[in-house]
């Protein structure tokens, strides 16, 4: 788990399998890759985090 977005969604980071090292949110309504038109990496995951930079452009 990397962090949570509002207490009831978290990020984490996948360690395995074919999508290994992509970011997902995971909430209540059920998970998926960081919203956009493609997956993110730990790395850009890591520099929007950083930087504050919206989630949903």
């Amino acid at each position: 788990m990397l962090g949570s977005e509002d207490g009831q969604s978290f990020w984490l980071l996948v360690t395995t399998g074919p999508r290994r090292g992509e970011v997902w949110m995971v909430a209540d309504v059920g998970a998926g890759p960081v919203p956009g038109d493609e997956a993110w990496g730990f790395l850009e995951w890591v520099q929007r985090w950083h930087v504050g930079n919206g989630w949903w452009d």
